[in-house]
Parts: structure tokens; C-alpha cells; sequence
């Protein structure tokens, strides 16, 4: 299951964590992994071209973002990137989860 966890409000995001697998296909053709890697590999991509000095973005086994300083570019880009994984784990509750902590 792919895990991503999220702290902060609406608006207010600090951090995100993209873990785990879908397993909803073989490997290399797991369609659900492709679009969450996608959507996790695009908003590090738009922090960086954006608000490079305002977030510290990691890529490895998992995604992870860590707010250093908060704007309003910072959070449209991360709340834009929630409403589409959160479309994907409506789809797919089996495969994917989304866990929020204020």
C-alpha cells in the first residue's frame, strides 16, 4: 500500500512523506505507482523551479518534502498535489491511503 502522510491544516501543510507500493500490477507496469511517482516527481520539480529556497525536497525509496519557509506558492503547490493523490486513493482505498495530522 502506498502511504503518504501529511502534516498541517489546509493551507498550513509542513511536511509529506510518499511511501510504500501499490502492487496493483507487475513491476514496471503498476499503473498507480507510475501516476503517484508522476504527481510526488512534478511538485518536487515545481518547488524547485517555484520556491527552490523554501522547501526541502528528498528522493530515495520515498518522496519527502519539509517546509522550511511557508508562502502561498509553497502551499498551492502542495495542496494541489494532495487533491490529485487524494483522487487516486478515492479511486484505489485498497492500494493507496492518505493519513493527515494537523
Amino acid at each position: 500500500m502506498i502511504r503518504v502522510r501529511v502534516t498541517g491544516g489546509r493551507g498550513s501543510v509542513r511536511s509529506i512523506r510518499i511511501s510504500g507500493h501499490a502492487y496493483a500490477g507487475d513491476p514496471g507496469e503498476d499503473l498507480i505507482c507510475a501516476a503517484v511517482s508522476s504527481i510526488g516527481i512534478g511538485t518536487l520539480n515545481a518547488l524547485e523551479e517555484l520556491a527552490p529556497e523554501t522547501c526541502k525536497p528528498e528522493l530515495g525509496d520515498d518522496i519527502r518534502i519539509s517546509v522550511k519557509e511557508s508562502t502561498d506558492t509553497v502551499q498551492t503547490i502542495l495542496e494541489t498535489m494532495l487533491v490529485q493523490l487524494g483522487t487516486i486513493a478515492e479511486k484505489y482505498p485498497k492500494n493507496m491511503k492518505i493519513d493527515r495530522k494537523e
